[in-house]
């Protein structure tokens, strides 16, 4: 009997221990035995929450999660800091539920280290090759949009959620170039898998428990098996495809990233390298989803506004107008249209898609105004907090697109530096370039083809509450397009 209570108090004794805060790390709240600060705040409240612990607890603090201690870091001095000049350290993932039990490691958003390092390299400088962050692109997304804006016109005046049709031919950009082929809006499996997608990146959430530990998904305390067959659905289709280039692999007719992926397997053969079978799927299922999600809900973020802000839709649409008339929108017109780009960067300031990031680790041992990273801690770098911030914003609860002009009317300016949507450093999105096209583009013709208007006047949608899962989106909500 006393065996058995000395080990219960030397276990007791040690839950206690691993939970408590250590002194090495950055200060945080009161961490309680066991638990440490679980049940601080609820995911879903996460951005709001981080908030009033900066206030606290200052710029860098700590939190502790049962026994796992996680490092939050707020403003723009000390993200870029991090993330920017101190690149090498902060580059990797945490071993959390999408690097072990969704990506296995393997892909471009949750991978880490060399596999990580000639997986990015080889991305960029394959896209590249099919026109990321070129001009050649703008062409294969005005057919896109132009497509969009022809079953558009076709609900007439009618309400309708704009969501599943929008992601669709937002996501038919990254599929020309991933699969070499678009879809069609009414292909059942493609707006299902669209669907799907979109309810995996909406209930998943960095700050749940359960994406912290991925053991306890064998526990099914969460909807963690209902996500994994959805992905599994994504990831099904994704492997068609990827059959259908090998059936019908040419290797002097390299026409999409899947092609040059095999094209590269074939040429290193004989080495051993990171080009494996599954690292191709997990790849090519990260830009399906990013290439999709984000993009997509900036866009309905911007239609929300300009139900709200009526005011600025014809500011805007004088200005296209003017510049454009009705001739096709192209990227050598941003520059003569300076309150479209505000209007859109204000859009990714406000809605702030990403609040939280996505989670970094350290490589080694690392002290920053002395505080010590551990190696392997996880960190969040929150993007909220330069979004929200008033001394690069002043008055950032509000919406003001014009903070993005200078005296001139003018583009530019220290603000527009600040602005990090797409995170910063050496993991920043990798697809950045070809979502500030698609969002120009995208949003031009928009303004260019329709007047937005509210499904009921009376009774706006919610433009200040949305839905946190891996990104922050709008609530769903009605609008009619008016053909100009």
């Amino acid at each position: 009997m006393w065996v058995t209570v000395a080990i219960i108090v030397v276990l007791v004794c040690l839950i206690c221990g691993l939970s408590k805060r250590p002194r090495v790390l950055p200060p945080g709240p009161t961490s309680y035995p066991f638990i440490g600060n679980v049940g601080l705040f609820k995911p879903s409240e996460a951005p709001k929450a981080h908030r009033k612990l900066r206030k606290i607890y200052g710029d860098i603090y700590s939190l502790m999660i049962f026994y796992k201690p996680i490092i939050v870091v707020h403003g723009y001095h000390h993200i870029r800091e991090l993330l920017a000049k101190h690149g090498d350290v902060f580059s990797e993932r945490p071993k959390i539920l999408p690097t072990v039990a969704i990506a296995k490691g393997k892909g471009l958003l949750w991978s880490s280290g060399p596999l990580w390092k000639e997986q990015r390299t080889f991305a960029l400088t394959t896209m590249r090759k099919f026109g990321f962050g070129k001009r050649c692109l703008e062409s294969q997304i005005m057919e896109e949009v132009d497509c969009l804006m022809d079953e558009l016109e076709k609900y007439g005046q009618e309400a309708f959620d704009i969501q599943s049709i929008l992601n669709t031919s937002v996501s038919n950009v990254i599929c020309s170039l991933l699969f070499g082929k678009r879809f069609h809006y009414k292909d059942a499996q493609f707006t299902k898998l669209i669907r799907l997608l979109n309810e995996i990146v909406s209930t998943a959430n960095a700050s749940s428990i359960e994406f912290i530990f991925p053991w306890l998904r064998h526990l099914q305390l969460s909807d963690f098996r209902t996500r994994m067959e959805k992905t599994n659905e994504v990831t099904s289709f994704i492997n068609e495809m990827i059959e259908d280039h090998r059936n019908n692999f040419d290797e002097n007719n390299i026409n999409d990233y899947i092609d040059a992926f095999l094209l590269e397997q074939k040429q290193r053969d004989n080495e051993i390298n990171t080009f494996s079978d599954e690292q191709l799927v997990v790849s090519v299922r990260d830009f399906f989803g990013a290439g999709t999600e984000t993009t997509s809900t900036t866009l309905r973020w911007a239609l929300l506004y300009l139900i709200h802000y009526p005011q600025w839709q014809k500011i805007l649409q004088k200005d296209i107008d003017d510049v454009i008339g009705q001739g096709q929108p192209k990227m050598e017109h941003r520059d003569k249209l300076p309150r479209v780009e505000a209007f859109i960067l204000e859009i990714q300031r406000v809605a702030d898609i990403v609040p939280m990031n996505l989670p970094h680790a350290s490589g080694e041992d690392f002290v920053y105004e002395g505080h010590l990273f551990p190696k392997g801690v996880l960190v969040f770098c929150i993007l909220d907090s330069v979004m929200s911030d008033p001394e690069a914003f002043p008055e950032p609860t509000k919406f003001k697109p014009e903070r993005f002009l200078d005296d001139n009317g003018n583009c530019q300016g220290e603000q527009k530096n600040k602005l990090i949507p797409f995170s910063i450093g050496r993991r920043v999105c990798l697809g950045e370039s070809l979502a500030k096209m698609e969002l120009f583009l995208f949003f031009t013709r928009f303004l260019q083809k329709f007047e937005i208007k509210p499904e009921d006047p009376e009774c706006l949608p919610s433009y200040t509450e949305g839905i946190l899962g891996i990104t922050y989106s709008p609530k769903p909500f009605k609008l009619r397009l008016l053909k100009r």
